[in-house]
């Protein structure tokens, strides 16, 4: 069958089953919650409880960076497999294995609580659990993404992806606040939710997600590779913006803790509250920017780079809990207009049996943020509370002014085409 017609073909059961789109559809989104939150999660437990266990600083940043590292590594991997197995089978995998691998973390960090380790041993431990939850559950960003891509053309694709963008952020924003929601029934609790969610979900997903039959999907005819110039400005953007995020929320327990002299519980609650500020903005930005102003990718990628560096230099200067929570809603608006713009941007780059790879070079970036983010992030904060927040700020405007010089938006697009023969 041509490859014209397996596209037709795909976009056919999409329309021609509504509900289970409908239903699939949301059941994607959660996906992307939960899959988020399971990174955020930890910046909200893993600061204050990994300093009661005798963890430094910079080795909980480490912990991140190297689950960062794994998944930046094996997300194209899983991005491929999704095109040959199925999106489902990669997305129930990845939230079982989810699972699985928080409960582990949790229960090694109740061992450090408990004094039965010491601390070297226990880093080793807790790095191991990352590192395995990095390598089983990677596939969900991709396969996700990839869906989406599956059933929508034009518009309809650009805001699909849009929301599996905001899903992500959100799931972001949200991780920070199921710890605050959950730690008064003790400290490892929000771990042990999170775990269960995911399972949850993927229980859901194995009965009620739907995707078209598996020869409507396409391969891609030639393997879509990192420097390829009609991605590149993208991936570049989302690594270094992910840096500074995932930096951020990495010393944002530090950062509470010691500004307003609190104990390990009340800053795991200010933190996540907070983060869910940040949340609610995400959610309003997506609704009422990317749903119904309907931006190009440019601009949202443009003026959420502006926001957040205006962020970053406010968190720098504020010295209230209420300056505090309105740095990071601020920060929040910026993470609700960069990734859907990122997502649908490098989607709308290249051919439509090229998705799946796309989608995991991207989930591939984002996930190398949080390699170098981490450990940047705590390895700065040793020399001052606000020289990360500094570092930020300086990082995104060079993004900002850098975008204005890369092959970016409609001139990407026709790189694209142009590439395609189009």
């Amino acid at each position: 069958m041509p490859q014209s017609q397996e596209i037709k073909t795909a976009q056919d059961w999409a329309r021609h089953n509504k509900r289970a789109r409908r239903v699939s559809t949301t059941l994607i989104l959660a996906c992307m919650v939960t899959f988020a939150m399971g990174q955020t999660i930890l910046f909200t437990v893993l600061g204050p409880v990994g300093r009661d266990v005798g963890l430094q600083e910079v080795q909980v940043g480490l912990i991140t960076t190297c689950s960062g590292l794994t998944m930046a590594l094996i997300q194209p991997f899983w991005g491929r497999r999704s095109d040959e197995w199925g999106r489902k089978v990669v997305i129930v995998f990845g939230l079982i294995a989810y699972g699985v691998t928080t409960v582990m973390f949790a229960l090694f960090l109740k061992v450090g609580l408990l004094g039965w380790v010491t601390a070297l041993p226990l880093f080793a431990m807790l790095v191991l659990a990352r590192v395995m939850y990095a390598l089983t559950s990677s596939g969900i960003q991709p396969a996700s993404s990839a869906f989406v891509a599956d059933i929508t053309e034009g518009k309809a694709r650009t805001q699909g992806l849009a929301l599996v963008g905001a899903a992500a952020g959100v799931g972001t924003a949200l991780g920070p606040v199921l710890g605050a929601s959950l730690v008064g029934f003790g400290e490892l609790v929000p771990l042990y939710a999170a775990a269960g969610l995911a399972v949850g979900i993927g229980s859901m997903s194995l009965f009620l997600l739907k995707e078209p039959p598996a020869h409507v999907r396409t391969k891609p005819r030639n393997k879509l590779r990192i420097l390829d110039r009609r991605i590149l400005p993208y991936l570049i953007i989302t690594l270094f913006f992910l840096i500074a995020a995932a930096g951020t929320y990495q010393t944002a327990a530090f950062y509470v803790q010691d500004r307003l002299a609190t104990g390990t519980a009340a800053t795991m609650q200010l933190v996540g509250w907070a983060m869910g500020a940040a949340a609610v903005v995400t959610i309003v930005t997506q609704g009422l920017v990317v749903q119904w102003l309907k931006p190009a990718p440019a601009v949202l990628v443009r003026v959420g780079l502006l926001i957040g560096t205006a962020a970053f230099i406010f968190l720098s200067y504020t010295k209230t809990y209420e300056g505090l929570v309105l740095g990071y809603m601020i920060m929040g608006a910026s993470i609700g207009l960069i990734n859907p713009g990122i997502l649908s941007a490098a989607s709308l780059s290249v051919g439509p049996d090229e998705q799946g790879s796309v989608a995991g070079l991207v989930g591939s970036a984002m996930s190398a943020g949080f390699i170098f983010g981490p450990t940047l992030g705590a390895g700065l904060y040793e020399y001052g509370q606000i020289v990360p927040l500094q570092v930020n700020a300086i990082i995104l405007a060079a993004m900002l002014l850098g975008s204005f010089f890369l092959a970016f938006g409609p001139r990407n697009v026709d790189i694209a085409r142009r590439d395609r023969g189009g």
